[in-house]
C-alpha cells in the first residue's frame, strides 16, 4: 500500500518525460527533414518600408491567408479586404494569421503548417500609403506534407514582391 503513492508519482513522471521527449524528437527529425512545416516565408524589409505622410518608415501588419482559390483575394481590393476580409474571401478562406509587425530594416523566417486544404495563401499588407501599393501577394502551395514551399518576399517603400520562391514540388503521397 505504502508503494502506490511512489508508482503513481513515478509514472506520472515517466509520461510526462516521454511526452516532452517525444515532442523534442519529433521537431528536431521533422526539421532535418523539412517535415515540420508546409510554408517557409523570409521577409526582407528595407529601411524605407511602409513610409507614412512624413516620410518615416513604420512597422507593417502582413496578414496571411490560407485559400482553397485565390480567385477572390486577388479581386478584392484593398478597403474591402482590410474592413472585410472574412466576407470577401468567403468560402475561399481557410484560416488567417496575423503576423508580428515587421519593422524597418527586419530580415525575419516564419514558418507555418497550413491546412491540408490550402492551396494558396495570399499575403496582405497594411501599408499607410496604400492606394499606389502592391500590397497583395499570392503565392501556390506544395499539397504535401513531404516538400514544404518556400517563398523571400521583399517590402520596399509600399511594395510586397516575391524575389525568390521554390516551384511547389508535385503531390508523390497520397
Amino acid at each position: 500500500m505504502r508503494f502506490l503513492p511512489i508508482f503513481k508519482f513515478s509514472l506520472m513522471s515517466f509520461a510526462l518525460l516521454s511526452s516532452a521527449a517525444c515532442t523534442t524528437m519529433n521537431s528536431k527529425v521533422g526539421e532535418m527533414l523539412n517535415l515540420d512545416t508546409d510554408l517557409k516565408l523570409t521577409f526582407i524589409v528595407s529601411a524605407n518600408a511602409n513610409l507614412d505622410d512624413d516620410k518615416v518608415a513604420s512597422p507593417l501588419i502582413i496578414n496571411m491567408y490560407e485559400l482553397t482559390s485565390p480567385d477572390m483575394f486577388e479581386k478584392g481590393n484593398f478597403i474591402d479586404i482590410f474592413e472585410r476580409d472574412s466576407e470577401i474571401l468567403g468560402a475561399d478562406l481557410i484560416d488567417k494569421h496575423r503576423l508580428k509587425h515587421l519593422q524597418p530594416g527586419e530580415k525575419r523566417l516564419v514558418r507555418f503548417v497550413l491546412d491540408e486544404k490550402t492551396r494558396y495563401v495570399g499575403l496582405f499588407a497594411e501599408f499607410l500609403m496604400y492606394k499606389d501599393a502592391q500590397y497583395k501577394l499570392v503565392i501556390p502551395i506544395a499539397q504535401t506534407n513531404v516538400f514544404s514551399s518556400s517563398a523571400e518576399i521583399k517590402i520596399s517603400t509600399n511594395i510586397l514582391a516575391i524575389i525568390e520562391r521554390d516551384p511547389p514540388k508535385p503531390n508523390v503521397l497520397k
